[in-house]
């Protein structure tokens, strides 16, 4: 059904958060895939994402930074459109696990930044949705994990089919992998993890450019100063 790490009590991981981030990644997304000018917003937190060291990172906000997903995670040829709030715009308006399944959220309401990415295959098509998101603490990211753990697990049958889905290898330690099939045949894959204050969230259709976006996402995860996310 799913591949974890060690999952600090629960079972498994998420995804229409990636609603929530699919949300505010909509227009921007929309915008690249027709081949209209990417938002000058959207480029400059592009740009600021791609060029974020982990091992600079002096605060949960700057490792989440660094941990957007960026080109480089992706096959050759891919690239990604940033998605960032709009100015003013309150976390609260705009989650990033809620409604997976139906279940409650308590994590999200610690939030206090996310960076939503989408990645494009060579054919400007959506294929990878993601958040990286930092709390207020080290428990309200590992709550976040294992909330997702229990979302999925409470899944109705008639819509997700569960099947083993690519191993958790080479992911932070709180992590989970989660492949299911949605009544109209397309399969999906979540991967999650989490250190200390942080949480990066992937949601993708091909299982392989999945497990190794969230891979690679790992290697910078494993680089942040611990005094920066609080263990």
């Amino acid at each position: 059904m799913w591949s974890r790490g060690v999952l600090l009590g629960a079972v498994t991981a998420a995804v229409l958060a990636l609603a929530g981030c699919t949300g505010s990644a909509s227009t921007g997304t929309t915008a690249t895939a027709t081949g209209s000018a990417e938002p000058p917003a959207a480029s400059a937190a592009a740009a600021a994402e791609a060029a974020a060291d982990p091992a600079l990172a002096t605060s949960p906000a700057d490792a989440a930074l660094a941990l957007a997903l960026r080109a480089g995670d992706l096959p050759a040829g891919w690239s990604v459109q940033a998605n960032p709030l709009s100015e003013g715009a309150a976390l609260v308006d705009n989650p990033s696990l809620a409604g997976i399944c139906g279940a409650p959220f308590t994590s999200e309401v610690h939030r206090t930044t996310k960076h939503p990415v989408v990645g494009l295959d060579g054919g400007r098509t959506p294929q990878v949705s993601s958040e990286a998101i930092a709390y207020d603490s080290a428990t309200a990211a590992a709550t976040a994990v294992q909330e997702l753990v229990q979302a999925f697990g409470s899944c109705p049958a008639d819509e997700y089919t569960f099947e083993p889905g690519p191993p958790a290898d080479g992911l932070a330690e709180d992590s989970v992998v989660v492949q299911y099939r949605l009544p109209d045949g397309s399969t999906q894959v979540v991967a999650a993890q989490a250190r200390g204050q942080v949480l990066s969230v992937l949601i993708g259709e091909d299982p392989a450019t999945t497990a190794a976006a969230a891979r690679s996402i790992a290697v910078r995860m494993a680089a942040l100063p611990a005094a920066a996310i609080g263990g």
